[in-house]
């Protein structure tokens, strides 16, 4: 997951809130301007910890090896010696029973 984005997407947000309202509630220049610098700092520590929680989790995305041209996922086929392995019978799979043979 790409999270380079976050701490300044969520600094950014916060400084426009705060311009909007301090505008609105008619603050001096000087004013403005510190609690712009104290907000623009809180929330960048802010998205900073945001970043790391997310970064915390470990997703695994999909192997270019396992992704088709299509996009699809290709599910593992088992071989034949894992399918030893595990008790499978492949050669009954193979050969049709006798009850199954057609006569003509």
């Amino acid at each position: 997951m790409n999270t380079q984005k976050i701490p300044a997407f969520v600094m950014l947000l916060a400084g426009a809130v705060v311009t909007v309202v301090t505008y609105i509630n008619h603050y001096s220049l000087e004013d403005m301007l510190v609690v712009l610098i104290l907000t623009l700092i809180v929330f960048l520590i802010v998205g900073i910890a945001i970043k790391l929680v997310f970064d915390s989790f470990h997703i695994e995305e999909p192997d270019e090896d396992r992704v088709d041209d299509d996009g699809e996922v290709v599910e593992k086929t088992v071989t034949s010696e894992e399918g030893e392995e595990e008790g499978d019978d492949v050669s009954s799979a193979a050969e049709p029973e006798e009850g199954d043979q057609t006569e003509s």
